[in-house]
């Protein structure tokens, strides 16, 4: 009865925790690092006003910038299946904003990811890249 009770206990805690099932190694690749946003929905991020970034914390959250906005979410990955909530976003004008809007655009078409070493390419549904990532040194 009691390995019971902490068998299901024990499940009961694992099921609230991010998954990553299978791929350890992607989860353990990607989260708690910064990764500087290279390219977005085709577009370079070089010349952005900050340095777009994107962090994915242990506890299924995920943050970072798009060039002039900080934006946040939540995600959830299974597999290399990647999940993003709709992201919460601050609202400031810059200079320009296509850096920003093809952030935006390639974080709503999030499908998958796939981290090798150093870099991360993400797809969308139909398994083309919208964002390429480079982890921050």
């Amino acid at each position: 009865m009691k390995k019971t009770i902490t068998t299901i206990l024990s499940l009961a805690f694992m099921a609230t925790l991010p998954s990553c099932h299978s791929t350890k190694q992607v989860c353990e690749d990607m989260r708690g690092k910064v990764w500087n946003i290279t390219e977005a929905s085709g577009i370079s991020t070089h010349g952005a006003m900050k340095q777009p970034t994107i962090t994915f914390s242990p506890d299924g959250r995920y943050n970072g910038n798009a060039s002039v906005n900080s934006f946040f979410g939540t995600y959830k990955l299974e597999g290399s299946r990647l999940t993003l909530s709709e992201a919460g976003m601050t609202r400031m004008m810059g200079p320009t904003m296509d850096i920003e809007d093809a952030i935006v655009k390639a974080l709503g078409a999030t499908a998958e990811i796939k981290v090798l070493g150093d870099s991360a390419i993400v797809l969308n549904p139909s398994g083309e890249t919208v964002m390429k990532l480079r982890r921050d040194k």
